[in-house]
């Protein structure tokens, strides 16, 4: 019988323990969940700074806050943070070939955003006369909302289609020559002084107006500034002086190859071995037919 009563006891308090476990584990559960809503909703022990990166304690590369959501958009559409209208926006709205027939859009919705608001000096190679309408002088020089501070200069091989459009060319420059032609071109580099933020070049397309352009013409790209080549296609077009047997033919030297050296030497981290200009040349960026050459920003290697 005392045995049956000291059995009972022992049940009895280990009921209480537990009970009294049960309950504090209760408790931690509950706070638990506390500390999560609480930091859900603000209350983070994650440190944020002045520049709104979000730098998780215990490591040390700070992680972006996030950025303005995407709003819906058609497919192929580039996103940009901002209520300005964009490249693609203005271009689709003229109908012009950057955006229908190329796809040249994804390139400068890339980049034109974050220059967007800086006082910038442009070239563009080509006027667009071979279009079945200027688009050129309807969109380049009507920017208002991708480049709205630029200061807008045309190279142009057709002369009577120059002077023909230069009425409607208000607050651009333009300039009659060959972009193959050194003399032209040293010309146009001593009357403008050069210093140019973006160079396009939409010219002729042939292989030697697109290489003695670059060659040329990159010495007037501000420090940081960017040249962009359109229509790269055409260095598999025979008619173009380009290699018709898809870049296997080792005596056309076509624009593509030459950016094949330049990222070479990149690659190689031996700047300047092949040829000089890729010791300025930040990083080259490539699209379909569209190549950028971003050169780099003064004391920097």
């Amino acid at each position: 019988m005392a045995a049956s009563r000291v059995h009972y006891l022992l049940l009895a308090a280990a009921s209480i323990l537990l009970f009294f476990g049960i309950a504090h584990q209760h408790d931690q559960v509950r706070e638990t969940l506390s500390n999560a809503w609480n930091k859900g909703a603000g209350s983070s022990s994650s440190s944020i700074d002045q520049s709104g990166t979000i730098e998780p304690e215990g490591h040390g590369a700070a992680i972006p806050s996030p950025s303005k959501a995407a709003p819906t958009a058609a497919p192929g559409t580039p996103f940009v943070a901002s209520d300005a209208p964009s490249f693609h926006e203005i271009a689709l709205k003229h109908g012009t070939d950057k955006v229908t027939t190329h796809h040249y859009w994804f390139m400068y919705d890339k980049y034109f955003p974050a220059i967007r608001d800086k006082k910038l000096k442009m070239l563009e190679i080509g006027l667009g006369c071979n279009m079945v309408r200027l688009w050129s002088g309807q969109v380049l020089l009507h920017l208002a909302g991708v480049l709205p501070h630029v200061d807008l200069y045309y190279m142009e091989y057709d002369a009577a289609c120059a002077d023909k459009w230069a009425a409607d060319m208000t607050g651009a420059t333009i300039y009659t020559g060959d972009q193959a032609d050194k003399v032209f071109l040293q010309k146009f580099i001593d009357e403008t002084g050069g210093d140019f933020d973006i160079i396009i070049d939409d010219g002729g397309h042939t292989m030697n107006q697109q290489q003695v352009s670059l060659e040329m013409l990159w010495k007037i790209v501000k420090p940081g500034g960017m040249y962009f080549i359109e229509d790269l296609q055409t260095s598999f077009m025979t008619s173009y002086g380009g290699d018709g047997m898809g870049g296997k033919d080792p005596s056309k030297h076509t624009m593509s190859k030459l950016i094949y050296e330049l990222l070479d030497d990149k690659l190689q981290g031996k700047d300047g071995q092949r040829h000089a200009i890729s010791a300025e040349m930040r990083s080259i960026d490539c699209m379909r037919e569209v190549c950028l050459f971003h050169k780099q920003e003064e004391g920097t290697i």
